[in-house]
């Protein structure tokens, strides 16, 4: 490789390796802000208390439902699931007590209520809230004195502190046991598909890795025929992130001011046409580097391969085959959480914005979020990380050293792939290890058929779980 080609390369790598650094750094302040936006009074927060986070809520559903399947089980440790909260705003901090009040007795949660500091930017509104959170408590403790053990005296109580407190504010009343038990049902329901196919993927597995060791599989992946053409294809994914992300944080200005008045239906179809906008522009580029778009297809994968059909069916077996991977890096996910744990206290679990978003939805807004996150993301994720960024890697990291190529390959694109993501660095090994098996299927079909369906497969299956456990 001539040296100008070589100095292509590496700014290739250096301008991705810093658009993905800016990108997580942002990430990282935009979720310490939200954190933080409430959270100690010596810190100014917003005009106004924020409502408590779906992700919070479920927390809660899950402590509540474990209580009454185990009532003797030890408060302390059903508490630990909600440990997290301690850190987090005003309103889950004192949502957190309205648990413990629940699971342990009402005055150890009304004496945490009392020691809950209020923050500076809303002091009143959560004042009030506070006050009313320990008036519920107090009145609970007196009603099961009274022989209301189910508290239903404390209903008015109840649907003053829902709009702040969410499911929180169903702890203090009656309706908590029974309001659960779909949720419980649902992650049962989703710990047995889980299982399944996982046992599958285990299998799938073995056999591709028999069959390949015995050449009766062998990769289909098109190399670059030339460096420059290689080079084309790195160029245009740092292009695509760069617009892509560029253009998200322009609509992340340009909506914020506005948040509370745009409904969730503006947000969504603005978030899907940046996808196509920022997949439109850089697919543009190749042309104008000399790469027409019959051999740009071929080296992207972006063809019938064996036929639609058949591909589809692959695209079900790469899922199935992706999941044990998946499973790999959720473990190490646990370990790695524990780690920090140990040194820096519970934190917040890995979330997604869009989550906000499952609990209210209206049937067109389910439409649109089906729309954007299991068509339109595997689309072009799957174009822009397997078709583009792994085509490029697979060209230019030793190509002639197929396991070493296809190594670094799969899990340098799959780490840029789970870092854009806005789970957090810690969730990195579980987006990354689900990346690894798409790119696995991209190189032994070639086509991208496969990868796009399990990735639609895996998105769609999230989402309706995530869908069903917070409406």
């Amino acid at each position: 490789m001539i040296s100008s080609e070589r100095f292509r390369k590496v700014s290739i790598w250096v301008c991705i390796a810093a658009v993905v650094t800016v990108t997580v750094l942002l990430q990282r302040m935009r979720g310490d802000e939200r954190a933080g936006a409430d959270s100690s009074p010596a810190q100014v927060g917003s005009a106004q208390l924020q409502p408590v986070s779906k992700q919070a809520e479920l927390a809660a559903k899950v402590v509540v439902a474990f209580h009454g399947l185990a009532p003797t089980l030890e408060p302390s440790k059903l508490l630990d699931q909600v440990a997290q909260l301690k850190e987090g705003p005003f309103t889950e901090r004192l949502g957190r007590t309205l648990l413990v009040g629940f699971v342990e007795n009402w005055q150890a949660g009304i004496d945490q209520a009392k020691t809950i500091a209020l923050p500076e930017g809303a002091v009143d509104e959560a004042r009030q809230l506070r006050d009313l959170a320990i008036a519920a408590m107090e009145k609970r403790a007196e009603l099961a004195k009274a022989g209301d053990a189910d508290g239903s005296g404390a209903v008015d109580e109840i649907n003053a502190m829902r709009p702040m407190l969410g499911f929180f504010a169903d702890a203090v009343g009656p309706d908590a046991p029974s309001k659960v038990w779909t949720a419980l049902a649902v992650l049962f329901a989703a710990a047995a598909w889980y299982s399944i196919v996982l046992l599958s993927g285990i299998i799938a597995l073995v056999v591709l890795a028999v069959l390949a060791a015995s050449n009766k599989i062998r990769p289909r992946l098109v190399q670059a025929p030339s460096p420059h053409a290689a080079l084309v294809l790195g160029e245009t994914f740092l292009l695509w992130i760069t617009v892509f992300l560029s253009l998200n944080v322009l609509l992340v200005a340009v909506l914020e001011p506005w948040a509370e008045s745009l409904s969730a239906s503006v947000q969504l179809l603005a978030s899907i046409a940046v996808m196509i906008c920022s997949l439109l522009i850089a697919l543009a580029y190749p042309a104008r580097r000399g790469i027409g778009w019959i051999e740009l297809r071929t080296l992207i994968g972006l063809h019938r391969g064996r036929g639609v059909g058949h591909e589809i069916l692959q695209g079900a077996l790469c899922y199935v085959s992706s999941v044990p991977l998946l499973a790999i890096g959720f473990v190490v996910f646990v370990v790695m959480s524990k780690i920090l744990e140990a040194f820096t206290g519970p934190s917040a679990g890995p979330s997604h914005p869009i989550v906000e978003l499952f609990g209210d939805s209206t049937p067109f807004q389910v439409v649109l979020l089906y729309l954007l996150v299991s068509v339109c993301a595997p689309i072009v994720e799957e174009i822009m990380f397997r078709g583009f960024f792994y085509g490029h890697l697979r060209s230019t990291v030793v190509p002639r050293v197929r396991v070493v190529s296809v190594l670094v390959a799969a899990l340098a694109s799959s780490a840029v792939f789970a870092l854009i993501h806005p789970q957090g660095l810690l969730f990195v090994p579980v987006l990354g290890g689900l990346a690894v098996g798409f790119c696995l299927f991209r190189e032994m079909r070639s086509s991208l058929i496969a990868p796009m369906v399990a990735h639609g497969i895996n998105n769609a299956v999230t989402l309706t779980i995530g869908i069903t456990l917070l409406s």
